[in-house]
């Protein structure tokens, strides 16, 4: 089990850094655009962490303190002890670990939210998703890819397929109340957690998102 954790591990940090590389690419020429915060602050991390840099990797974490806060009033698991104790082993590989499995928790937060207002609030629904997807693309989506080709899985695909899928459950506030479309409730929550149950499989070692409150 720790060669396999190993081993995810570096295929994690090179996909990480991959990202990396591609959006500096892409700022160079003008096309970047605002990220969301969570994105910029889990790419500085891995950026300093591969760097060695810890004082700028332990600033960079700071930063997210609420963040670590959200997760652990819904899911019970404080990721803050477990990153601040890979700064101070200067463990990058248990870092870039938690770091994914704290994206992962990201994703979970939105759609938990999603479910417990029923999709009522449409642009709010569709905010959550969209950041949801946004956070899989960017930060996950590239090992999940390496795994499929490791395993001669198609994870990625499903995955990116069900989110697709998801944007159509939201319904639609139509044009000044006339086409409106209510949201299916039912086939977003199904959709959510085949994700997340696509996730933990491409992700062995994270721990799940499930909640007593589902």
């Amino acid at each position: 089990m720790k060669i396999m954790r190993k081993i995810h591990g570096i295929y994690l940090v090179f996909c990480f850094c991959l990202v990396i590389s591609a959006q500096n690419i892409t700022s160079g020429y003008g096309y970047a655009r605002e990220e969301d915060p969570l994105i910029k602050v889990f790419k500085a991390i891995i950026l300093h962490g591969r760097q060695a840099n810890w004082p700028k990797v332990t600033v960079e974490v700071k930063g997210i303190n609420d963040r670590f806060a959200d997760i652990y009033k819904i899911f019970k698991i404080d990721f803050k002890p477990r990153i601040e104790d890979a700064i101070r082993q200067n463990d990058f590989q248990t870092l870039a670990n938690q770091i994914a499995n704290f994206v992962f928790f990201a994703i979970c937060e939105k759609f938990y939210y999603n479910r417990q207002e029923k999709l009522e609030i449409f642009v709010r629904s569709k905010v959550r998703l969209r950041l949801a997807e946004e956070y899989y693309v960017t930060l996950l989506a590239g090992n999940v890819r390496d795994y499929d080709v490791r395993h001669k899985t198609r994870l990625h695909e499903s995955i990116y397929n069900r989110f697709v899928k998801a944007r159509d459950t939201l319904g639609s506030m139509g044009f000044l109340g006339a086409g409106a479309v209510k949201p299916d409730v039912k086939e977003f929550e199904t959709l959510t957690k085949e994700i997340e149950a696509l996730l933990l499989k491409a992700f062995p070692y994270f721990e799940d998102g499930q909640t007593d409150s589902e």
